[in-house]
C-alpha cells in the first residue's frame, strides 16, 4: 500500500527535474543577449585528462585494476573537490567543441520552447480546505510550492493575468507561496533536492528534507506556513523518514547512523526550546526502523525490520511520549502498513501464513482495544485467481488495486466492513469497479493524503496512456487530471 508521507512528492523529484529542464531552455531561448561566438581556435580543443589513481580489487579470484575509482568515493572531500574541477572542465570542453554549431544549437532550442507554456504547474491536490500545488516561474530553475483556499479558487482562475494569484478587487493575495524551491538551492551550495516533504495536519508547518551534497546526506527543516521563516528546531541531519503527531504540534523523525541505517526515533515539540525526545533506539546492526502516520492521524506506526525479523508498534500521536505499543510481529522480513479506521486497526502486508510463505500481500483487522493476545483475522478473500496489490482508506471508502492475471482492476467498497466475519468475499462487499483504458500494466495510489474526501487520485501505467487520475467512489466516475 502506498500511503506517502509527503505532501505533493515522496514522488516529486522527477517532476523537479523535468521542469529544471524545461525552465533552462525557456530562459535560452527567450535570453535577449545572444552569446557571442567564440574566437576559432587553431587547433581542437583537448579534452580533460583527470588524475589516474589506480586501485586494485578481487572478486571470484579475479583482480582488476580501476584508475579511477576515486571518483565514486562520495565522503572523501578531497577527491569530490577534484571531481567538481574536472566536470568544470568537461563542461568547457563540450562548449569549445560544440561552439560551431551555437547557431544551430540556438534555432532548434528556440522552436522546441515555442512548443512549451511557461504555465508549469502540477494539478491543484485538495487537501481540506488549500489546493496545494508546485509551479514553475518563468526564468526560474526550480519549482516554487504553492497553495489557495478552494474557496477563492474561481477568484484566483479570473485573476491569473496579469498577476497570477492577487485579487485587483479586494487587494487580496489568493496564493500563497509556501517554499521557493530556488532559494533552498542557494542554501545548498547551488543544488535542490526534496526527498520528504509533510504539511502539518493542522496546515500551519511543512517539514522538509532537503539533500545536503557536501555531507551527503537529507537535512531536516521546518517551515512556519503562516510567516514563511524557518523554524529554530527541529533541524537535524541524517533523516531518512518523518510524521506529524498532536495534530501538527510535535514532528517525529527517524535519523541514520554513519553507515546510513535508520535507528534512532525523535520527537520534537514545535515551538518548544526543549531538546528533541529519543523515543526508540536500535543498536543491532541489522535492524532498520521506518515510521508513518495512519491516514486518520490518529496513530504513528512504527516498522522494526532485519532480515530475521519484523516488528510493529504504535504511538499514539495525540501523547507520542506515552511510549510505543508492540501489535503484530513475525520472524521474517516483511512489508507491513497499518491503517485505522473507526476503531479497528488494519494490517497490509505480505508475511507468510500458518508458516508457509506467500508471493502476495493480504488485508488483516483486528480491533484498536483488545484484551489479552491480539488476534488478526483475514479481511477479504479476492478469489483464487485475484490477488490483491495495493489498498488505499479513506473515511467512507475502500480503494482496492487488484490483479487477476496479467489484468489490472480498480474498486472500491464502502467502509466500515461488517463486524464480526471473517474472510469476507470481495462479492459480498458490492464493490464498485472503476472504467480503465485497455492494456494497464500498473496502477497506484496518489498522493490521497484528504483523509475524508471522496475523491481519490491514482497513477495508471499503459502502453496506450500513461497519466494521473481521480475516481469518485460514489458516482463509480473516472477524470483524468494531469
Amino acid at each position: 500500500m502506498t500511503v506517502t508521507g509527503a505532501v505533493l512528492t515522496r514522488r516529486s523529484h522527477r517532476h523537479q527535474l523535468f521542469a529544471s529542464a524545461v525552465a533552462s531552455l525557456l530562459r535560452f531561448a527567450h535570453s535577449k543577449t545572444a552569446r557571442k561566438q567564440p574566437a576559432s581556435s587553431p587547433s581542437p580543443p583537448k579534452p580533460p585528462n583527470p588524475p589516474r589513481k589506480p586501485e586494485s580489487f578481487s572478486l571470484h579470484g579475479t583482480t582488476w585494476e580501476d584508475p579511477y575509482s576515486w571518483m565514486s568515493k562520495l565522503n572523501d572531500k578531497v577527491a569530490m573537490r577534484h571531481m567538481d574541477m574536472y566536470m568544470e572542465q568537461e563542461e568547457k570542453y563540450t562548449e569549445a567543441v560544440m561552439s560551431d554549431s551555437e547557431k544551430l544549437q540556438s534555432k532548434l532550442m528556440s522552436e522546441m520552447a515555442a512548443r512549451l507554456s511557461y504555465d508549469l504547474s502540477t494539478a491543484p491536490l485538495r487537501w481540506g480546505p488549500w489546493l496545494y500545488y508546485r509551479r514553475v516561474e518563468e526564468g526560474k530553475q526550480y519549482p516554487v510550492l504553492c497553495r489557495r483556499l478552494v474557496s477563492l479558487n474561481e477568484e484566483f482562475i479570473s485573476n491569473k493575468s496579469p498577476s497570477a494569484g492577487f485579487d485587483f478587487t479586494s487587494g487580496r493575495r489568493i496564493e500563497q507561496k509556501l517554499v521557493d524551491y530556488n532559494q533552498e538551492a542557494e542554501r545548498f551550495g547551488g543544488y535542490a533536492y526534496e526527498e520528504l516533504s509533510e504539511v502539518s495536519p493542522n496546515h500551519q508547518f511543512f517539514a522538509y528534507t532537503m539533500y545536503d551534497k557536501d555531507n551527503d546526506f537529507f537535512k531536516l527543516s521546518v517551515r512556519n506556513l503562516n510567516s514563511g521563516s524557518l523554524c529554530s528546531k527541529p533541524q537535524a541531519d541524517r533523516v531518512s523518514n518523518l510524521a506529524w503527531a498532536m495534530e501538527g504540534k510535535a514532528l517525529l523523525y527517524v535519523v541514520t547512523n554513519q553507515h546510513k541505517r535508520p535507528f534512532r526515533i525523535y520527537c520534537s515539540t514545535i515551538g518548544s526550546t526543549d531538546e528533541d525526545v529519543l523515543l526508540r533506539e536500535e543498536y543491532d546492526d541489522n535492524v532498520y526502523i521506518n515510521l508513518r502516520h495512519t491516514k486518520d492521524f490518529q496513530f504513528v506506526a512504527v516498522t522494526t525490520f532485519s532480515p530475521t525479523s519484523s516488528k510493529v508498534f504504535l504511538i499514539n500521536a495525540a501523547d507520542p511520549l506515552s511510549g510505543l505499543t508492540l501489535i503484530w510481529e513475525c520472524e521474517e522480513q516483511a512489508h507491513c502498513i497499518v491503517e485505522h479506521h473507526q476503531g479497528f486497526l488494519y494490517l497490509f502486508t505480505d508475511a507468510s501464513r500458518d508458516g508457509q510463505p506467500v508471493d502476495h500481500h493480504y488485508l488483516l483487522r483486528s480491533p484498536l482495544n483488545t484484551s489479552g493476545k491480539r488476534i488478526w483475522e483475514k479481511v477479504l478473500f479476492h478469489g483464487e485467481n485475484s490477488v490483491i496489490e495495493d489498498v488505499d482508506f479513506s473515511d467512507k471508502y475502500l480503494a482496492l488495486i487488484i490483479r487477476e492475471g496479467r489484468d489490472f482492476r480498480i474498486c472500491s467498497v464502502a467502509l466500515p466492513l461488517p463486524a464480526g466475519k471473517a474472510d469476507l468475499h470481495l462479492k459480498e462487499l458490492n464493490p464498485q469497479f472503476l472504467p480503465l483504458p485497455q492494456f494497464v500494466t500498473q496502477i497506484s495510489p496518489g498522493p490521497n493524503y484528504d483523509f475524508y474526501t471522496t475523491m481519490m487520485r491514482f497513477t495508471i501505467s499503459s502502453p496506450v496512456v500513461r497519466g494521473s487520475f481521480s475516481l469518485s467512489p460514489n458516482s463509480n466516475k473516472i477524470s483524468r487530471f494531469d
